[in-house]
């Protein structure tokens, strides 16, 4: 493993968790340059994550959808309360 990772913007320095954008005003970047200047090299960026499939979305928003009916008829709510109180927390959330 490398003293640095490569990020979109910059390098994470392995050390202290650090990250540290490409800018020549900033010691830590300039710091970065003389360790590559040195012969070293970073690891490479991890990849961009795959896109999630609408499908996967819409049956994880059934689950969870049913998740809270379930809990709410439990508790001795009606049908009809539950998603007027689903849908008011939903409304609720920015």
């Amino acid at each position: 493993m490398a003293q640095y990772k490569l990020l979109k913007n910059g390098v994470f320095r392995v050390a202290d968790g650090a990250s540290i954008p490409s800018a020549a005003d900033n010691k830590d970047w300039d710091e970065y340059q003389k360790w590559l200047a040195a012969g070293n090299t970073p690891d490479p960026a991890d990849p961009d994550p795959a896109p999630i499939d609408q499908g996967d979305l819409d049956n994880i928003q059934k689950h969870i959808k049913a998740s809270v009916l379930a809990a709410a008829i439990m508790s001795g709510k009606t049908v009809a309360q539950a998603k007027a109180a689903f849908r008011t927390a939903i409304n609720s959330l920015p």
